[in-house]
């Protein structure tokens, strides 16, 4: 759950699942010189946005922090607090599936159970997730009985993704070893449902499974495909792709209609992942050049350039912490940064360039605010934002600005 914040004679008290409103019993868990972490023993007044939460341990996982709260109610917080970091109003797109939208989910294999991160980093078993989509809990408990029964496959991770557009689930297994019981638990898995079309095992001492560099198909395809308004994508294991089908295509939606784009427009799309931006936007500008650092993700763009049979996106890898050529034949910059947001020589590069029209897509608002600002002062203003609930029931939210000279 996420903290209420209160500020008794000025002493900023953080209460873990407070809502605005609400009148509580607190035990001080946490004291320093500048705050304090408090529990909640008992509401005395309960809001009117606070709603039950039924599902087994969801209280405990952090991915939900705003779970206990209606979704209007989410809506306006997560407004609230843009509005209090940018210091003006901008609205917030809602969903239309507030539950069971992501594509993507992990879990961590603890103890023959499936885990998610609770606080402090400990793990909370769970059966299921209320907000990855339903065809992934669908088939969850049988992954789960396939792993128990294969133990010396010793999986610790499994990452879920599913193809909406294909009706089709891609599961991804993480290990440390290659031997036949991962290959006995994908036999398992396929006899259970028709919509596997690809099993994957991770291989590697890593942490994060991005960081693995061995992988091996145990079946079906490497990739499943997915669609963004009129685009096919293919999605590999490691594909950085939009978690919420639902909500991208209103993301993209915002991109173009701040863009204004004519087809003689030149687009720089830096940070480009597979290509999803550009490739979204190539029916309406005359060419793409995008820019991406990972190896996967270029090599995953190209693909689906070719399957979609596009003919004016290019995509180049780059580092962009290195010095960037920006053509003076560029009509617009359009960046998706990671949450770390741009650094000081991408905003140098980008500020210096003749480039009138800067689209800053973001899924952490705090760098982007820091970067904004880095931005008016090397001379342009801020012309439009626009937020998106991409991840409804958290409090993550997507932002998209428009700066122009």
């Amino acid at each position: 759950m996420g903290f209420g914040v209160l500020k008794p004679n000025n002493f900023t008290v953080f209460a873990k699942g407070l809502i605005i409103g609400e009148k509580a019993d607190l035990k001080i868990e946490k004291l320093s010189k500048n705050f304090a972490i408090a529990s909640v023993l008992n509401i005395i007044n309960k809001s009117v946005d606070r709603r039950e939460v039924t599902m087994p341990n969801t209280k405990a996982i952090n991915a939900y922090k705003y779970l206990h709260i209606n979704y209007p109610a989410q809506i306006k917080l997560k407004e609230k607090q843009l509005y209090d970091l940018f210091g003006y109003k901008i609205k917030v797109l809602a969903s239309d599936q507030e539950f069971h939208y992501r594509n993507k989910s992990s879990f961590t294999i603890s103890n023959g159970k499936y885990n998610m991160y609770g606080d402090n980093n400990k793990l909370v078993p769970v059966d299921q997730c209320i907000i990855s989509h339903k065809e992934i809990n669908k088939i969850m408990p049988y992954v789960l009985e396939a792993i128990n029964n294969n133990k010396k496959a010793k999986i610790k991770e499994v990452i879920f993704r599913y193809s909406q557009h294909q009706d089709a689930l891609m599961i991804i297994f993480v290990s440390e070893i290659d031997n036949y019981f991962a290959n006995k638990i994908a036999q398992e898995i396929v006899g259970y449902s028709s919509k596997v079309k690809s099993v994957i095992l991770n291989m590697g001492t890593s942490n994060n499974y991005l960081f693995n560099e061995t992988e091996k198909t145990l079946y079906g395809d490497d990739y499943i495909i997915d669609r963004i308004f009129n685009k096919l994508f293919k999605i590999t294991s490691k594909s950085f792709y939009q978690v919420n089908n639902y909500q991208t295509e209103k993301l993209y939606q915002t991109i173009l209609d701040f863009g204004k784009f004519t087809l003689e427009d030149n687009i720089l799309d830096l940070y480009c992942g597979v290509g999803s931006i550009a490739l979204t936007l190539s029916d309406y500008v005359n060419h793409i050049l995008g820019v991406e650092i990972l190896k996967e993700a270029v090599d995953s763009a190209r693909e689906n350039i070719e399957l979609n049979d596009i003919h004016n996106v290019d995509i180049i890898r780059q580092d962009l912490n290195d010095n960037l050529s920006i053509e003076d034949n560029i009509d617009c910059i359009i960046v998706d940064p990671p949450r770390s947001g741009l650094s000081q020589n991408i905003i140098k590069n980008i500020s210096n360039s003749k480039v009138n029209k800067l689209i800053y897509v973001s899924c952490n608002p705090t760098t982007q605010k820091r970067d904004i600002d880095l931005f008016i002062k090397a001379g342009y203003k801020l012309s439009k934002q626009q937020a998106v609930d991409m991840f409804s029931n958290t409090e993550h939210i997507e932002s998209v600005a428009l700066l122009e000279k």
